[in-house]
């Protein structure tokens, strides 16, 4: 059996608190990288929920109602997440597209 003494645990204390720190500062950018993005696109009522059918794909609709708005064009800005499942868009902020 390793017998430490009291210099060695602090030292090992204080080297974990360093890498859990070095960690951090490493994964909070990463955190920080979704950024919003702006998509156009007529809101769709599906068996899955509110989508935005758009040019480049469909978004289901994560964050506010956009139920009222069934059948309009849209722009929406919010945090688009990829998935198996399909792509989803956290809704921030949204507006009527007049055409």
């Amino acid at each position: 059996m390793i017998k430490l003494g009291r210099r060695n645990i602090a030292s090992l204390l204080l080297c974990m608190l360093v890498l859990s720190m070095v960690s951090w500062t490493l994964v909070k950018p990463v955190m920080a990288a979704a950024e919003e993005e702006t998509i156009a696109g007529t809101v769709v009522k599906t068996d899955k929920g509110i989508v935005i059918e758009a040019d480049d794909g469909d978004y289901l609709v994560k964050g506010q109602d956009l139920s009222k708005m069934v059948g309009k064009m849209v722009e929406v800005t919010g945090v688009i997440t990829e998935s198996d499942k399909g792509d989803s868009i956290d809704v921030k902020s949204f507006e009527e597209i007049q055409e």
